[in-house]
């Protein structure tokens, strides 16, 4: 499965890796006149009377749901697994550049993986830049970086030589010999008992030294010292790994300024260094692992990669749903594990869901699944859009009653959660009380909600205002109207420089009571403006009344799916309508004619959820499947029978090459995430 929607373009590319190396914290000398290291053994230290215990206690998360989340978002931390418990070491949450001791963590972590609790093992002192692996029934600390300043004051960073081991089994520290000299921005790998540090530099004040040596220690034997050999690399923000009993440094950054994509392969039998097939996407704090004799790797663009000694280049495997860096990826019985990380440092969203990637594929759609609080005192019929990593929800309904139109169920409130960190932000409230408003996002990111239902004062009826909301500015504004009275329950089309309106629902019961509904099947059209979108009559209608159904784009052509008509009778026939000719065609129906689905255009096929059709007993109930629809066969294939989310007035958009479920219809204040990653 290999990213499309959500890549960055080229020139995005450029700017973000601009400002990763105007920010980055990179010697301006290398050293180049430093000779070659000889391997050299560092002078033992004795070992401690006694070995260091912590206690534990176990951790309350404020996200709930079958996918493992980490307490809290963290980057440039140490992570290892064992055959049951996932560890975490330290890291950083702070304000991306603006290093401070209050922004770092000295905490171990660990999550239990057949339970999905988190335990604190203990903390110690605060660190960032930290490695941390696995050997046999320890964990092993090494190196890390530390700042002595408070926040707002200059930074003031160390890198530190501290090497430690860790029993599981007692919870307790003993210290090993510290490493020759302090190290941070390095990775380490153990192959077979020996442990490995490579790349880093050392870091005092405003000192910066580059490692030009990779570090070798004997676990097993206590007297033994570290050994240093010559690298044919300065590099750090890499990821290590081990493959064929090989050490690989993958990535990173050099002295030169110049983020590395290389590979460099050190065999410690012969004592040889190799070059491997540079990795695809950029590595820059990428992140590396091994298992079954396969090497994966991601990077910043998301994809995971995998490569084989042997092959010549590396293949994509499959897309994180959060692309990220400065993360971890350790294995996990037949997956992968990737954790932490940051989005960009421009926003400095640290990513908390643990995403598990398969190392084979396996024809299944993958999911992740959160339950939060949710501050919305809406219950359904929200405004919905998607700005970046960010849900956007405004307005709705507060009951759960189908039919409770009272001026006191309508709300303006409106909250942004992150997807990336499972965080609520209230945002300014929609200029009205409303609902079942339809939105759109223009190509300068301004969500703007059409339409909708809500009571006026004297009654509740449909209401034609049409209104953008600029995210940055946090501002809503008037941006045109509907004809009339406006619409509700209706379809947009976003295509080129304009939006078309399909169908609707115009009501007012203040007409005779014959009139109270009206059908339109007119079609409507806006050009997308920054200034005005008021909507005029285009030629063409719908073949007949619809309302309360599902469209998306796909090519040039608006698809619609089920809905209503006139005599509340569901429409049981789809089509499609082609811009090009304007023209109307049939297409396949889904396997039950849906009210209130929703859908979503992914790649080359629409995927529809939730509503609600009629059971056996001809009643209408909600819906919990998602279906495919594949224009090329003009035919429907069934995703998942039965969601795990509520699938009465559940909001589904697209998220990168994902979709993103999400529903707030419940009497509990709760907020349920569903992230599906469709087959390929």
């Amino acid at each position: 499965m290999v990213m499309k929607k959500g890549s960055w373009s080229q020139n995005e590319k450029r700017i973000h890796l601009e400002a990763i190396a105007s920010l980055a914290l990179v010697a301006a000398c290398a050293h180049p006149d430093r000779a070659p290291v000889e391997p050299v053994a560092a002078v033992p230290t004795p070992q401690p009377p006694s070995a260091r215990v912590v206690s534990s206690q176990a951790i309350e998360l404020d996200v709930r749901g079958s996918s493992a989340v980490l307490p809290k978002g963290l980057t440039s931390f140490g992570a290892a697994v064992t055959d049951a418990s996932l560890f975490v070491l330290g890291g950083y949450f702070g304000r991306p550049h603006a290093y401070s001791e209050a922004g770092q963590t000295g905490d171990l972590l660990r999550l239990d993986l057949a339970s999905g609790s988190w335990t604190k093992l203990g903390s110690g002192d605060k660190s960032q830049s930290v490695a941390l692996v696995a050997h046999g029934d320890t964990l092993v600390r090494v190196g890390g970086m530390q700042a002595r300043n408070a926040e707002g004051e200059p930074m003031d960073l160390h890198s530190l030589d501290l090497v430690e081991r860790f029993d599981i089994a007692s919870s307790s520290w003993t210290t090993l010999p510290p490493l020759p000299e302090p190290r941070s921005s390095h990775d380490a790998i153990v192959v077979g008992d020996t442990l490995w540090v490579v790349g880093g530099w050392r870091l005092e004040g405003e000192t910066q030294t580059w490692a030009q040596t990779i570090l070798s220690l004997d676990l097993i034997d206590p007297t033994a010292t570290w050994t240093e050999v010559d690298a044919p690399m300065q590099r750090r923000a890499l990821a290590a790994a081990t493959v064929d009993g090989k050490v690989v440094a993958l990535g990173g950054i050099d002295s030169s300024r110049d983020i590395s994509s290389a590979m460099n392969i050190y065999d410690p039998k012969t004592g040889t260094w190799t070059e491997g097939p540079a990795l695809p996407g950029q590595g820059f704090g990428v992140a590396a692992s091994s298992a079954n004799g396969t090497l994966y790797a991601s990077g910043m663009d998301g994809i995971v990669y995998a490569w084989r000694p042997g092959q010549d280049q590396w293949i994509e495997l499959t897309t994180l749903a959060y692309p990220r860096f400065f993360h971890r990826m350790v294995p996990s019985e037949d997956a992968l594990l990737v954790l932490g990380g940051i989005r960009a440092m421009q926003s400095g969203t640290r990513v908390r869901p643990i995403e598990r990637v398969p190392l084979e594929p396996t024809g299944e759609p993958t999911m992740l699944q959160f339950t939060l609080e949710s501050p919305m005192p809406s219950k359904n019929r929200q405004g919905i859009a998607l700005s970046g990593d960010s849900v956007v929800m405004f307005g709705g309904n507060k009951s759960l009653g189908q039919h409770d139109f009272g001026p006191e169920f309508f709300t303006d409130a409106a909250f942004s959660l992150d997807l990336a960190s499972l965080t609520w932000a209230e945002l300014a409230p929609y200029p009205v009380e409303r609902q079942t408003m339809s939105t759109f996002v223009t190509p300068w990111k301004e969500i703007v909600s059409v339409g909708g239902f809500g009571h006026d004062g004297e009654v509740a009826r449909t209401h034609p205002e049409v209104y953008g909301y600029h995210v940055d500015k946090n501002e809503w504004r008037p941006m045109g109207t509907l004809p009339g009275l406006g619409r509700t329950q209706f379809g947009l089309a976003l295509r080129d420089k304009e939006v078309v309106l399909f169908g609707g629902l115009d009501y007012d019961p203040r007409r005779k009571k014959s009139d109270h509904f009206r059908h339109e099947t007119g079609l409507l059209r806006a050009a997308v403006e920054p200034q005005n979108m008021s909507f005029l009559p285009l030629e063409g209608e719908l073949r007949e009344p619809r309302r309360a159904f599902t469209g998306a784009m796909l090519g040039d052509e608006y698809y619609v799916f089920g809905g209503m008509k006139e005599g509340f009778q569901l429409v049981d026939t789809c089509e499609a309508y082609d811009f090009s000719t304007s023209q109307w065609r049939a297409v396949a129906c889904p396997n039950h004619p849906r009210l209130s689905a929703q859908a979503v255009t992914l790649g080359d096929r629409i995927y529809l959820a939730a509503g609600a059709s009629k059971g056996e007993d001809g009643k209408l109930a909600p819906d919990p499947s998602l279906e495919v629809y594949d224009p090329a066969t003009d035919t429907w294939s069934m995703v998942i029978e039965t969601l795990p989310i509520e699938a009465k007035h559940v909001h589904m958009l697209g998220y990168g090459d994902r979709l993103v479920l999400l529903s707030t219809h419940n009497d509990d204040g709760l907020a349920h995430v569903l992230v599906v990653a469709p087959p390929q």
